[in-house]
C-alpha cells in the first residue's frame, strides 16, 4: 500500500519531497531520522480503515493503540517507540496509514488527492 503511494507521489512530482522505499525497515528505520527536520511515514495499517483509505495518524496513538497495527511484524509503531527511547525522533514527524484491509487480491483505489492534500497541510 505504502509503494503505490509513493508511486503517486513520484509520478505528481511534488517539489522539494525525499521520497524513500523501505521494506520492512524495523529498527534500521531510525538512521532516516538522523539530521531530519520533517518525515510523513507512509504505511499500510489494520486500523479498522477501508483498504485504500488514507489517515493521519498521531505517532504517540499509533504506539499506544493495539488496533493499530503494521503490516510487517516490527513495525513503524515499534521503531518509533525505540527512537523515543532513544530520543532520536525528528522535530516533526507524521504518519499516515493506508487501509490494508482483507482483499489483497486486488489493488486498492487510493484517494491520491488526499494524500497530496495531506502532504501540502504539512509542509
Amino acid at each position: 500500500m505504502g509503494w503505490l503511494a509513493l508511486e503517486a507521489l513520484e509520478e505528481a512530482a511534488v517539489p522539494d519531497l525525499d521520497l524513500i522505499r523501505l521494506d520492512r525497515p524495523g529498527s534500521g528505520l531510525l538512521r532516516y531520522f538522523e539530521g531530519v527536520g520533517k518525515i510523513l511515514l507512509i504505511d499500510a495499517v489494520e486500523a479498522g480503515l477501508e483498504q485504500g483509505e488514507i489517515k493521519l495518524l498521531n505517532p504517540a496513538d499509533l504506539s499506544q493503540s493495539s488496533c493499530l497495527t503494521s503490516s510487517h511484524g516490527f513495525g513503524v509503531a515499534e521503531a518509533l517507540a525505540l527512537a523515543e527511547t532513544l530520543e532520536t525522533l525528528p522535530a516533526e514527524l507524521w504518519v499516515a496509514g493506508i487501509g490494508a484491509g482483507n482483499d489483497r487480491s486486488s489493488v486498492p483505489d487510493l484517494n491520491i488527492q488526499q494524500l497530496l492534500d495531506l502532504l501540502a497541510r504539512l509542509i
